[in-house]
């Protein structure tokens, strides 16, 4: 029971491998949100306090206007700047920003003019919580204790109805904002989940499970960034899978791939590896020795051919400084097509030497 409790309210009734797969993107929209709510209260805050000089209604609450601003261009400076080059950073400006906002309506309405209802935290404590990603248990948390400090203030600060009806407003709009919250974030969360399945889907080639043609177009170029030292290219053709589908089938053509696809995984990174077209596999393995390739591709190769299958391999290895990857993935398909002529030489040679055996 209670460890249902902590999924409800700590995760959304999702589970934390999924939450960690969509993390990327929840910092992205956090960034965004973070980008947009301060940039938007800047120039409020900045029209306001301008206002506040010509306007004895809201004159006295000129200091607060102050903080807010300067704490607006602050977050915003730092969303635009730091925050993109460093994604701890997005939870520290989210966190600021529920505290700045919040406290900004709290002085208004307790300190600077206490007389008056508060209006100001109120609709913040609507708003605030739908705005950025997090997991409820901390919405809750935060906001429930800027709710405490803001009923402390009224106690000291505010007297009679005034007084009553704001710390009942205070608590019904929490609890209404954090509802608001918990079914926005949730919204949010399944929806990055779903769109990540939906990209994985679209780059997963059904058969084998390896990452499709669809996946390379789209990750090859940002290769190099992962690379320190070099980069291997090396492309794969399967031998004879057009002759395994007319003689035995496509099922058994599908289990050969299948097979040469989970050997080529197994042996690099399946991070790294293509199916990018029927019978055409491609690996990029980064800082390896020329040494290191090949007896990685040894081992793979044994492993094929106890099964009786056959691959035909080209490989490149270069260093990363001035590398041209085109250059070096056609470099790498030229030596695979003459290790693929050479395979049907042989055959060709073995049936040549067969027919004479015959005719002897």
């Amino acid at each position: 029971m209670l460890r249902k409790l902590k999924s409800v309210f700590a995760y959304s009734k999702i589970e934390r491998v999924s939450l960690e797969r969509i993390k990327s993107k929840i910092i992205e929209a956090n960034l965004t949100m973070t980008t947009i709510l301060s940039t938007f209260a800047t120039f409020l805050i900045a029209t306001i306090l301008i206002l506040s000089f010509f306007s004895k209604g809201i004159e006295q609450n000129r200091i607060v206007y102050i903080f807010g601003l300067i704490s607006s261009v602050t977050i915003m400076i730092l969303s635009l700047t730091v925050a993109r080059m460093n994604s701890k950073v997005v939870k520290v400006l989210v966190y600021l920003s529920y505290a700045v906002y919040y406290l900004y309506g709290i002085l208004i309405g307790t300190v600077t003019d206490p007389n008056s209802k508060t209006v100001t935290f109120m609709v913040l404590l609507v708003f605030i919580p739908t705005l950025f990603v997090d997991w409820p248990m901390r919405v809750v948390s935060i906001t429930s204790i800027f709710v405490a400090i803001f009923v402390v203030l009224c106690y000291h600060n505010k007297t009679g109805a005034v007084l009553s009806v704001d710390i009942i407003d205070a608590i019904s709009f929490a609890i209404l904002g954090l509802a608001s919250g918990f079914v926005v974030n949730n919204i949010k969360i399944r929806g990055y989940i779903l769109e990540q399945q939906l990209q994985e889907i679209s780059r997963i080639d059904q058969l084998t499970q390896m990452r499709n043609r669809n996946a390379y177009e789209l990750e090859h170029n940002s290769i190099l960034d992962i690379c320190r030292h070099t980069l291997a290219i090396i492309y794969i053709d399967v031998n004879g899978l057009h002759e395994v589908n007319n003689e035995k089938g496509h099922d058994f053509g599908d289990k050969m791939l299948k097979f040469i696809a989970s050997a080529i995984k197994s042996t690099f990174s399946s991070e790294l590896t293509y199916r990018i077209g029927g019978d055409e596999f491609i690996c990029f393995v980064p800082d390896k020795s020329e040494e290191d390739i090949e007896a990685l591709l040894h081992n793979m190769n044994e492993i094929i051919e106890k099964e009786n299958y056959h691959i035909a391999v080209g490989y490149k290895v270069s260093p990363i400084r001035h590398i041209s990857l085109e250059s070096l993935i056609d470099e790498a398909e030229k030596r695979m097509l003459n290790d693929k002529r050479e395979f049907y030489k042989d055959i060709a040679n073995r049936k040549s030497r067969n027919i004479t055996k015959k005719d002897m």
